[in-house]
Protein backbone atom coordinates (compact mmCIF):
# COMPACT_ATOMS: atom_id res chain seq x y z
CA UNK A 1 0.00 0.00 0.00
CA UNK A 2 3.09 2.22 -0.53
CA UNK A 3 1.59 4.25 -3.54
CA UNK A 4 -1.46 5.03 -1.91
CA UNK A 5 -0.24 6.15 1.62
CA UNK A 6 2.54 8.45 -0.32
CA UNK A 7 -0.50 9.76 -2.44
CA UNK A 8 -2.75 10.71 1.15
CA UNK A 9 0.33 11.70 2.81
CA UNK A 10 1.40 14.11 0.54
CA UNK A 11 -2.37 16.56 0.48
CA UNK A 12 -2.11 15.62 4.34
CA UNK A 13 1.24 17.21 4.83
CA UNK A 14 0.26 20.47 2.65
CA UNK A 15 -2.77 20.77 4.55
CA UNK A 16 -0.56 21.13 8.19
CA UNK A 17 2.01 22.52 6.48
CA UNK A 18 -0.12 25.36 5.24
CA UNK A 19 -2.03 25.47 8.70
CA UNK A 20 -5.26 24.07 7.01
CA UNK A 21 -5.38 20.42 8.44
CA UNK A 22 -8.38 20.22 10.28
CA UNK A 23 -8.89 17.53 13.48
CA UNK A 24 -11.66 16.90 15.99
CA UNK A 25 -11.59 18.33 18.97
CA UNK A 26 -13.52 18.36 22.54
CA UNK A 27 -14.53 21.64 22.98
CA UNK A 28 -14.24 22.42 27.25
CA UNK A 29 -14.36 26.54 26.93
CA UNK A 30 -16.78 27.26 29.69
CA UNK A 31 -18.17 30.21 27.71
CA UNK A 32 -19.19 29.09 24.04
CA UNK A 33 -19.47 31.38 20.11
CA UNK A 34 -19.09 28.78 17.99
CA UNK A 35 -22.30 27.24 18.06
CA UNK A 36 -25.74 28.12 15.88
CA UNK A 37 -27.69 27.11 18.43
CA UNK A 38 -29.38 31.02 17.93
CA UNK A 39 -31.88 30.34 20.88
CA UNK A 40 -30.12 28.06 23.39
CA UNK A 41 -33.15 25.61 22.56
CA UNK A 42 -30.64 23.01 21.61
CA UNK A 43 -29.73 23.00 25.62
CA UNK A 44 -32.87 24.21 26.98
CA UNK A 45 -34.49 20.78 29.57
CA UNK A 46 -33.20 18.28 31.69
CA UNK A 47 -33.69 15.15 29.07
CA UNK A 48 -31.25 12.75 28.51
CA UNK A 49 -28.38 14.16 25.87
CA UNK A 50 -29.39 17.95 27.02
CA UNK A 51 -26.83 19.65 28.94
CA UNK A 52 -24.22 22.53 28.52
CA UNK A 53 -21.58 20.58 26.08
CA UNK A 54 -24.38 19.72 23.24
CA UNK A 55 -23.56 22.76 21.29
CA UNK A 56 -25.14 22.75 17.60
CA UNK A 57 -22.77 22.86 15.10
CA UNK A 58 -20.30 20.83 12.25
CA UNK A 59 -18.06 18.54 13.80
CA UNK A 60 -15.25 20.47 13.12
CA UNK A 61 -16.32 23.28 14.44
CA UNK A 62 -18.47 22.53 17.39
CA UNK A 63 -20.47 19.70 16.93
CA UNK A 64 -17.63 17.26 18.97
CA UNK A 65 -18.59 15.98 22.11
CA UNK A 66 -17.13 13.50 24.45
CA UNK A 67 -20.55 11.87 23.76
CA UNK A 68 -18.85 11.52 20.15
CA UNK A 69 -15.64 10.27 20.89
CA UNK A 70 -17.01 7.78 23.00
CA UNK A 71 -18.46 6.70 20.12
CA UNK A 72 -15.99 6.44 17.75
CA UNK A 73 -13.81 4.57 20.12
CA UNK A 74 -17.12 1.96 20.87
CA UNK A 75 -16.93 1.44 17.27
CA UNK A 76 -13.91 0.35 16.92
CA UNK A 77 -14.35 -1.87 19.87
CA UNK A 78 -17.21 -3.39 17.57
CA UNK A 79 -14.71 -3.77 14.72
CA UNK A 80 -12.55 -5.49 17.17
CA UNK A 81 -9.64 -3.40 15.91
CA UNK A 82 -9.22 -1.98 19.55
CA UNK A 83 -5.88 -3.45 19.39
CA UNK A 84 -4.74 -2.32 16.28
CA UNK A 85 -2.47 1.00 16.02
CA UNK A 86 -3.49 3.45 14.38
CA UNK A 87 -7.21 2.49 13.72
CA UNK A 88 -9.74 4.96 14.35
CA UNK A 89 -13.61 5.74 13.71
CA UNK A 90 -15.24 8.84 12.39
CA UNK A 91 -18.98 10.15 12.75
CA UNK A 92 -21.31 10.95 9.79
CA UNK A 93 -24.84 12.70 9.83
CA UNK A 94 -25.73 10.04 7.68
CA UNK A 95 -24.80 6.23 6.36
CA UNK A 96 -25.19 7.85 2.74
CA UNK A 97 -22.49 11.52 3.82
CA UNK A 98 -20.27 8.68 5.12
CA UNK A 99 -20.00 6.83 1.73
CA UNK A 100 -20.36 10.34 -0.54
CA UNK A 101 -17.12 11.15 1.85
CA UNK A 102 -15.08 8.53 1.23
CA UNK A 103 -15.25 8.95 -2.44
CA UNK A 104 -15.14 12.53 -2.39
CA UNK A 105 -11.86 11.88 -0.42
CA UNK A 106 -10.06 9.03 -1.83
CA UNK A 107 -11.31 9.15 -5.31
CA UNK A 108 -10.34 12.65 -6.25
CA UNK A 109 -6.86 14.30 -6.79
CA UNK A 110 -6.22 17.12 -4.44
CA UNK A 111 -3.57 20.00 -4.79
CA UNK A 112 -0.83 18.31 -2.69
CA UNK A 113 -1.14 15.11 -5.30
CA UNK A 114 1.11 14.41 -7.80
CA UNK A 115 -1.48 16.02 -10.73
CA UNK A 116 -0.58 13.13 -13.47
CA UNK A 117 -1.61 10.62 -10.83
CA UNK A 118 -4.16 7.85 -12.52
CA UNK A 119 -6.92 6.58 -9.70
CA UNK A 120 -8.62 3.11 -10.92
CA UNK A 121 -12.01 3.04 -9.14
CA UNK A 122 -13.17 -0.70 -9.20
CA UNK A 123 -17.07 -0.80 -7.93
CA UNK A 124 -19.27 -3.92 -7.75
CA UNK A 125 -22.50 -3.02 -10.36
CA UNK A 126 -25.16 -3.42 -7.84
CA UNK A 127 -23.24 -1.12 -5.04
CA UNK A 128 -25.50 1.17 -3.23
CA UNK A 129 -26.40 4.80 -4.91
CA UNK A 130 -24.19 6.79 -2.39
CA UNK A 131 -20.97 4.85 -3.22
CA UNK A 132 -21.82 5.41 -7.47
CA UNK A 133 -22.59 9.28 -6.37
CA UNK A 134 -19.07 9.40 -4.21
CA UNK A 135 -17.22 8.06 -7.02
CA UNK A 136 -19.09 10.25 -9.31
CA UNK A 137 -18.77 13.70 -7.24
CA UNK A 138 -14.25 12.55 -7.33
CA UNK A 139 -14.48 12.24 -11.04
CA UNK A 140 -16.19 15.08 -12.18
CA UNK A 141 -13.69 16.95 -9.66
CA UNK A 142 -10.71 15.45 -10.74
CA UNK A 143 -11.97 16.48 -14.37
CA UNK A 144 -8.67 18.04 -16.52
CA UNK A 145 -6.22 17.02 -13.48
CA UNK A 146 -4.87 13.74 -14.32
CA UNK A 147 -7.17 10.84 -14.60
CA UNK A 148 -9.60 8.88 -13.00
CA UNK A 149 -10.83 5.58 -14.55
CA UNK A 150 -14.07 3.72 -13.63
CA UNK A 151 -14.72 0.06 -14.10
CA UNK A 152 -17.70 -1.65 -13.07
CA UNK A 153 -17.37 -4.87 -12.19
CA UNK A 154 -19.66 -7.77 -12.45
CA UNK A 155 -21.96 -7.86 -9.28
CA UNK A 156 -20.25 -10.82 -6.22
CA UNK A 157 -17.74 -11.35 -9.35
CA UNK A 158 -13.85 -11.78 -8.01
CA UNK A 159 -12.88 -13.32 -11.26
CA UNK A 160 -14.04 -10.40 -13.63
CA UNK A 161 -12.69 -8.02 -10.91
CA UNK A 162 -9.46 -10.09 -11.25
CA UNK A 163 -9.50 -9.20 -15.00
CA UNK A 164 -10.52 -5.49 -14.53
CA UNK A 165 -7.53 -4.91 -12.60
CA UNK A 166 -5.06 -7.10 -14.73
CA UNK A 167 -6.58 -4.96 -18.13
CA UNK A 168 -5.45 -1.75 -16.06
CA UNK A 169 -2.20 -2.58 -14.35
CA UNK A 170 -0.91 -3.96 -17.88
CA UNK A 171 -2.02 -0.48 -19.74
CA UNK A 172 0.04 0.99 -16.52
CA UNK A 173 1.63 -0.53 -13.33
CA UNK A 174 2.05 2.81 -11.32
CA UNK A 175 -1.95 3.31 -11.53
CA UNK A 176 -3.39 3.35 -7.71
CA UNK A 177 -6.12 0.50 -7.52
CA UNK A 178 -9.27 1.43 -4.91
CA UNK A 179 -12.40 -1.20 -4.81
CA UNK A 180 -15.48 -0.63 -3.56
CA UNK A 181 -18.28 -3.18 -2.17
CA UNK A 182 -20.88 -4.11 0.24
CA UNK A 183 -20.73 -6.57 2.47
CA UNK A 184 -25.03 -7.47 2.29
CA UNK A 185 -25.98 -6.04 -0.81
CA UNK A 186 -28.89 -3.75 0.43
CA UNK A 187 -31.79 -4.68 -2.88
CA UNK A 188 -30.52 -8.93 -3.16
CA UNK A 189 -29.57 -9.28 0.26
CA UNK A 190 -26.38 -11.44 -0.74
CA UNK A 191 -23.30 -11.90 0.88
CA UNK A 192 -20.19 -10.57 -0.96
CA UNK A 193 -16.92 -12.68 -1.74
CA UNK A 194 -14.76 -11.08 0.87
CA UNK A 195 -12.33 -13.73 1.22
CA UNK A 196 -12.29 -13.49 -2.55
CA UNK A 197 -12.24 -9.73 -2.75
CA UNK A 198 -9.28 -9.83 0.21
CA UNK A 199 -6.99 -12.03 -1.78
CA UNK A 200 -6.90 -10.17 -4.68
CA UNK A 201 -6.35 -7.24 -2.38
CA UNK A 202 -2.63 -8.87 -1.91
CA UNK A 203 -2.15 -9.77 -5.21
CA UNK A 204 -2.97 -6.45 -6.79
CA UNK A 205 -1.99 -3.83 -3.69
CA UNK A 206 -5.32 -2.12 -3.77
CA UNK A 207 -7.19 0.08 -0.86
CA UNK A 208 -10.38 -1.81 -0.12
CA UNK A 209 -13.26 0.09 1.17
CA UNK A 210 -15.99 -2.31 2.28
CA UNK A 211 -19.43 -0.78 3.02
CA UNK A 212 -21.28 -2.68 6.09
CA UNK A 213 -24.49 -0.88 6.66
CA UNK A 214 -26.98 -4.00 6.56
CA UNK A 215 -24.32 -6.02 7.99
CA UNK A 216 -23.35 -3.69 11.27
CA UNK A 217 -24.89 -5.57 14.87
CA UNK A 218 -25.98 -8.45 12.53
CA UNK A 219 -23.08 -10.57 11.23
CA UNK A 220 -20.04 -11.56 13.32
CA UNK A 221 -19.75 -12.83 16.96
CA UNK A 222 -20.20 -9.24 18.53
CA UNK A 223 -22.05 -7.55 15.58
CA UNK A 224 -18.85 -5.79 13.77
CA UNK A 225 -19.77 -7.12 10.39
CA UNK A 226 -19.11 -9.96 7.75
CA UNK A 227 -15.42 -8.40 7.99
CA UNK A 228 -15.48 -9.65 11.58
CA UNK A 229 -17.41 -13.03 10.82
CA UNK A 230 -14.93 -13.76 8.32
CA UNK A 231 -11.87 -12.59 10.93
CA UNK A 232 -10.66 -10.34 8.18
CA UNK A 233 -11.28 -6.73 9.77
CA UNK A 234 -7.78 -5.85 9.18
CA UNK A 235 -7.85 -6.42 5.60
CA UNK A 236 -10.20 -3.70 5.17
CA UNK A 237 -8.62 -0.38 4.70
CA UNK A 238 -11.82 1.43 5.31
CA UNK A 239 -15.21 0.13 6.66
CA UNK A 240 -18.40 2.34 6.21
CA UNK A 241 -21.46 1.98 8.40
CA UNK A 242 -24.55 3.17 9.07
CA UNK A 243 -26.05 3.63 12.98
CA UNK A 244 -29.11 3.87 11.27
CA UNK A 245 -30.39 0.50 10.71
CA UNK A 246 -29.51 -2.59 13.23
CA UNK A 247 -27.83 -0.13 15.81
CA UNK A 248 -31.24 1.66 15.39
CA UNK A 249 -30.12 5.54 16.45
CA UNK A 250 -29.23 7.93 13.42
CA UNK A 251 -26.48 8.70 11.11
CA UNK A 252 -23.39 6.84 9.74
CA UNK A 253 -19.39 6.32 10.24
CA UNK A 254 -16.35 4.89 8.51
CA UNK A 255 -13.58 2.85 10.42
CA UNK A 256 -9.61 3.11 9.21
CA UNK A 257 -6.91 1.45 9.77
CA UNK A 258 -4.48 4.28 9.63
CA UNK A 259 -4.16 7.97 11.03
CA UNK A 260 -3.55 9.82 7.38
CA UNK A 261 -7.06 7.36 6.11
CA UNK A 262 -9.18 9.44 8.64
CA UNK A 263 -7.27 12.76 8.27
CA UNK A 264 -8.01 12.82 4.07
CA UNK A 265 -11.51 11.54 4.96
CA UNK A 266 -12.11 14.25 7.72
CA UNK A 267 -10.13 17.14 5.26
CA UNK A 268 -11.89 16.41 2.31
CA UNK A 269 -15.53 14.88 3.17
CA UNK A 270 -17.51 17.93 2.12
CA UNK A 271 -21.02 16.22 3.43
CA UNK A 272 -19.13 15.73 6.71
CA UNK A 273 -17.16 19.14 6.74
CA UNK A 274 -20.73 21.50 5.90
CA UNK A 275 -23.10 19.35 8.13
CA UNK A 276 -24.06 19.79 11.20
CA UNK A 277 -22.81 16.69 13.69
CA UNK A 278 -25.49 14.41 15.33
CA UNK A 279 -26.95 15.34 18.09
CA UNK A 280 -25.84 14.43 21.28
CA UNK A 281 -29.02 12.36 22.38
CA UNK A 282 -28.64 10.61 19.21
CA UNK A 283 -24.85 9.32 19.96
CA UNK A 284 -26.16 8.45 23.73
CA UNK A 285 -28.50 6.01 21.94
CA UNK A 286 -26.27 4.57 19.58
CA UNK A 287 -23.68 4.22 22.87
CA UNK A 288 -26.44 2.50 24.48
CA UNK A 289 -27.31 0.22 21.16
CA UNK A 290 -24.02 -0.83 20.30
CA UNK A 291 -23.19 -1.95 24.02
CA UNK A 292 -26.29 -4.21 23.68
CA UNK A 293 -25.16 -5.44 20.20
CA UNK A 294 -21.45 -6.46 21.68
CA UNK A 295 -23.03 -8.24 24.88
CA UNK A 296 -25.00 -11.80 25.16
CA UNK A 297 -28.76 -9.78 24.44
CA UNK A 298 -27.04 -8.76 21.17
CA UNK A 299 -25.91 -12.20 20.08
CA UNK A 300 -29.19 -13.57 21.15
CA UNK A 301 -31.04 -11.27 19.30
CA UNK A 302 -28.88 -11.89 16.40
CA UNK A 303 -29.10 -15.78 16.90
CA UNK A 304 -32.54 -15.07 16.70
CA UNK A 305 -32.10 -12.92 13.56
CA UNK A 306 -31.12 -15.87 11.55
CA UNK A 307 -33.45 -18.85 12.83
CA UNK A 308 -36.01 -16.37 11.51
CA UNK A 309 -34.18 -15.56 8.20
CA UNK A 310 -33.95 -19.28 8.06
CA UNK A 311 -37.43 -20.24 8.70
CA UNK A 312 -38.74 -17.78 6.15
CA UNK A 313 -36.43 -18.65 3.11
CA UNK A 314 -37.35 -22.25 3.45
CA UNK A 315 -41.12 -21.17 3.57
CA UNK A 316 -40.64 -19.01 0.98
CA UNK A 317 -39.11 -21.58 -1.04
CA UNK A 318 -41.44 -24.08 -0.27
CA UNK A 319 -44.49 -21.92 -1.68
CA UNK A 320 -42.79 -21.26 -4.49
CA UNK A 321 -42.47 -17.89 -4.02
CA UNK A 322 -38.44 -17.56 -4.61
CA UNK A 323 -37.12 -19.61 -7.17
CA UNK A 324 -35.53 -22.91 -6.30
CA UNK A 325 -34.66 -23.87 -2.27
CA UNK A 326 -32.14 -21.37 0.32
CA UNK A 327 -28.73 -21.75 -1.13
CA UNK A 328 -26.73 -23.21 1.66
CA UNK A 329 -24.15 -20.51 3.53
CA UNK A 330 -22.03 -20.75 6.31
CA UNK A 331 -23.73 -21.07 9.54
CA UNK A 332 -23.14 -17.22 10.82
CA UNK A 333 -23.55 -15.51 7.09
CA UNK A 334 -27.21 -15.01 6.92
CA UNK A 335 -28.60 -11.71 5.26
CA UNK A 336 -31.83 -10.61 7.09
CA UNK A 337 -32.53 -9.39 3.65
CA UNK A 338 -34.72 -11.56 1.44
CA UNK A 339 -36.05 -9.98 -1.99
CA UNK A 340 -39.37 -11.94 -3.79
CA UNK A 341 -38.87 -11.24 -7.69
CA UNK A 342 -42.05 -9.80 -9.28
CA UNK A 343 -43.03 -9.82 -13.06
CA UNK A 344 -43.25 -6.41 -13.36
CA UNK A 345 -43.36 -3.14 -11.86
CA UNK A 346 -47.53 -3.24 -11.86
CA UNK A 347 -47.04 -7.05 -10.31
CA UNK A 348 -45.01 -5.97 -7.26
CA UNK A 349 -47.36 -2.86 -6.78
CA UNK A 350 -50.27 -4.84 -6.81
CA UNK A 351 -48.41 -7.20 -4.31
CA UNK A 352 -47.15 -4.54 -1.89
CA UNK A 353 -50.99 -2.93 -1.92
CA UNK A 354 -52.53 -6.12 -1.87
CA UNK A 355 -50.52 -7.08 1.42
CA UNK A 356 -51.05 -3.85 3.38
CA UNK A 357 -54.67 -3.19 2.82
CA UNK A 358 -55.93 -6.58 2.73
CA UNK A 359 -53.49 -8.38 5.44
CA UNK A 360 -52.02 -5.56 8.00
CA UNK A 361 -48.43 -6.49 5.95
CA UNK A 362 -45.82 -4.01 4.71
CA UNK A 363 -44.02 -5.05 2.28
CA UNK A 364 -42.29 -2.19 0.16
CA UNK A 365 -42.20 -2.70 -3.62
CA UNK A 366 -38.86 -1.82 -5.10
CA UNK A 367 -38.63 -1.19 -8.71
CA UNK A 368 -36.49 0.23 -11.58
CA UNK A 369 -34.06 2.37 -11.50
CA UNK A 370 -33.50 1.45 -8.37
CA UNK A 371 -32.69 -2.43 -8.88
CA UNK A 372 -32.95 -3.99 -12.34
CA UNK A 373 -36.48 -6.02 -11.75
CA UNK A 374 -39.16 -4.98 -9.54
CA UNK A 375 -39.18 -7.31 -6.65
CA UNK A 376 -40.88 -6.75 -2.89
CA UNK A 377 -37.78 -6.30 -0.28
CA UNK A 378 -38.51 -8.35 2.80
CA UNK A 379 -36.46 -7.12 5.56
CA UNK A 380 -36.52 -9.54 8.36
CA UNK A 381 -36.31 -8.72 12.05
CA UNK A 382 -35.62 -10.69 15.45
CA UNK A 383 -38.92 -9.27 16.38
CA UNK A 384 -40.69 -11.22 14.27
CA UNK A 385 -42.30 -14.30 15.74
CA UNK A 386 -43.25 -17.30 13.52
CA UNK A 387 -46.42 -16.67 13.50
CA UNK A 388 -45.79 -13.62 11.88
CA UNK A 389 -43.59 -15.01 9.26
CA UNK A 390 -46.39 -17.44 8.49
CA UNK A 391 -49.12 -14.93 7.99
CA UNK A 392 -46.46 -13.44 5.34
CA UNK A 393 -45.96 -16.36 3.65
CA UNK A 394 -49.50 -17.21 3.53
CA UNK A 395 -50.85 -13.89 3.00
CA UNK A 396 -48.49 -13.82 -0.53
CA UNK A 397 -49.73 -17.10 -1.48
CA UNK A 398 -53.05 -15.64 -1.72
CA UNK A 399 -51.95 -12.67 -3.44
CA UNK A 400 -50.21 -15.27 -6.49
CA UNK A 401 -53.46 -17.61 -6.35
CA UNK A 402 -55.07 -14.89 -7.61
CA UNK A 403 -57.32 -13.08 -4.67
CA UNK A 404 -58.67 -9.33 -5.84
CA UNK A 405 -55.64 -7.07 -5.75
CA UNK A 406 -55.60 -3.61 -5.05
CA UNK A 407 -55.11 -1.05 -7.94
CA UNK A 408 -51.91 0.95 -6.64
CA UNK A 409 -51.77 4.83 -7.51
CA UNK A 410 -48.10 4.99 -6.14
Amino acid sequence: MGGWRTHIESEVSRLRSSSLLRETRVRTAAHHYGCNDYLGLARAGTGEGSGEDDHRGSLLVSGYSEAHRLLEKRIVELKGLSECPGASALLFPSGYAANLSVGMALCALHPGQDPNQEIHVFSDRLNHASIIDGIRFARLASRGKGRVALHVYEHNDARDLERKLVEAEAKNPNILKIVFSESVFSMDGDVCDIRGLVALRRRHDFLFVLDEAHATLVLGRDGGGLAQATGLCREVDVAVGTLSKAVGSLGGFVVVLSPPLRAIILNKGRPLIYSTSLPKTVVLKALRNVAIGISQEGRDLRSKLRRNVRFLATSLAGAGLVPGPPTPGEEDLVSPILPIPMASEEEALEASAFLESRHGIFAPAIRPPTVPTSRLRIAVSALHSERDLVHLVSSLVRFKQGKPRENSKL
